[in-house]
């Protein structure tokens, strides 16, 4: 095959970003967009040593589990990516990422249950950071990066977020330019206004406004001030406005400094009876209604007794930790965000929790701490970046001999390595699959881990 050749495909399957796959001369080709079952005419576009990239030129066989895609800038938009196949079919294709990808580490569990998914998979995300630009037409744009770029798609209504975050944002940009502030240049590190960001609380509706700036000097604009009149007097739901200055060069969104120019530090949300406080940098799981979900799966494939010692690896606010503490003697937590660890603290006050402590610091530094102080876990609970573990931490993990943990992942692919390497010392339970993240290629993973006998 060379490029610009059009070639005839059956797709064989789909990989771990949905993308099509099939195979001439064995060679693979990958076709995004492309559904399992499916002939498409494809034109190559990438030729390599070991495989191919195709486009889709026309669809001679459509699948029946294909739909017309929800969003109006959907092919160009890097959001999410599933959204031309059914809901059901999106699970059952995770599902199959979960377990091929598994087994090509040969991990050994228990049982592979089926992709819990959502009732509505609309409008459920709590939290959205919508880049603000200049375009190369001068104009000033909010809205998502395109795929594998950072040009700004704009669009008049994003389906998986929140409708008021969706509509705040807008809002938001609005005053923002009538004011007379611009969007940022990265060419140029010219410009004010990097990002606008939004939380709200599910439960509560408390809602967050941070807006990041280019210029320190913004912290001391009257004009914000203007703005945060208008916001504050038109919807009541807003407890927090922040301005956050970054002046990096880096894809990083938030800067190190900040000021609470309106409101409150923090919105407060619920995970099941649970109340927490949630800040600007907190990690706080995007979807609250599958969070829960996910916290109730982790804490049946536990079957805590209430007298183990548990650590809570990664912590961030404390969610999981204090979702199970009434399940447990104690817990101690570490989470390297200082920010996060203030949350946490807070809201073991919040929910009269007396038998937990988080300090800060990196899992792999902070780990020894707990040695030293000749503290051991029963059960250890692991929700790491999707980098998933260093090496280090889980040759403590081993160390400690935990008889049980809990690992919950945002990636199957460093949660299958991290399995392998653990698998010498313990058995694998159930591994259940949670769609936190309907209409994307993500999924969640949390799987219970048992001591060898």
């Amino acid at each position: 095959m060379n490029k610009n050749d059009e070639i005839e495909l059956e797709i064989l399957d789909n990989g771990i970003n949905f993308e099509g796959i099939s195979r001439v001369d064995n060679k693979v080709v990958f076709v995004p967009d492309a559904i399992k079952g499916e002939k498409v005419l494809t034109k190559i576009i990438k030729v390599n040593k070991n495989f191919c990239i195709g486009k889709i030129e026309k669809i001679i066989e459509e699948s029946s589990k294909r739909q017309t895609p929800f969003c109006s800038v959907y092919k160009r938009c890097g959001g999410c990516s599933a959204q031309h196949i059914k809901y059901r079919a999106q699970l059952e294709i995770k599902y199959e990422n979960v377990k091929n990808t598994l087994e090509k580490q040969d991990v050994k569990y228990e049982s592979l249950d089926k992709v819990i998914g959502m009732g509505i998979p609309y409008n459920y995300r709590n939290k959205a950071q919508y880049p603000v630009r200049i375009g190369k037409d001068g104009k000033n744009k909010i809205g998502f990066y395109a795929k594998r770029s950072h040009e700004v798609i704009e669009n008049e209504e994003c389906l998986i977020q929140n409708q008021d975050i969706d509509r705040l944002s807008k809002e938001v940009f609005k005053l923002l330019l009538l004011k007379g502030f611009v969007g940022y240049n990265e060419q140029t590190n010219q410009g004010d206004i990097r990002h606008i960001l939004i939380r709200r609380g599910y439960h509560t509706n408390e809602t967050m406004i941070v807006i990041v700036v280019n210029k320190k000097e913004i912290f001391e604009d009257v004009r914000i001030e203007e703005i945060v009149k208008i916001l504050k007097e038109s919807n009541d739901k807003i407890k927090s406005i922040i301005l956050n200055f970054n002046p990096s060069k880096t894809n990083e969104i938030l800067g190190e400094e900040e000021k609470l120019v309106y409101g409150v530090e923090y919105i407060t949300d619920y995970i099941g009876e649970y109340k927490y406080y949630i800040s600007s940098k907190s990690f706080f799981q995007v979807n609250t209604v599958q969070a829960e979900v996910l916290y109730n799966k982790l804490k049946e494939l536990l079957n805590l007794k209430g007298d183990e010692i548990l650590f809570d690896l990664y912590s961030g606010v404390g969610s999981i930790g204090i979702f199970l503490s009434s399940n447990v003697k104690k817990v101690y937590g570490i989470e390297i965000e200082e920010q996060a660890v203030k949350m946490a603290n807070l809201n073991l006050e919040a929910n009269n929790v007396k038998n937990a402590e988080y300090i800060a610091g990196s899992v792999d530094k902070k780990i020894v701490e707990f040695e030293k102080r000749n503290i051991h876990p029963d059960v250890i609970v692991i929700d790491p970046p999707r980098k998933g573990l260093d090496l280090e931490s889980i040759e403590y993990i081993i160390k400690f001999r935990p008889k049980k943990i809990g690992y919950v992942s945002c990636s199957p692919a460093t949660l299958a390595r991290d399995l392998k390497l653990l698998s010498t010392y313990y058995d694998i339970g159930k591994v259940v699959p949670v769609d936190l993240f309907p209409n994307s290629v993500h999924c969640e993973v949390v799987t219970n881990l048992e001591l060898k006998k």
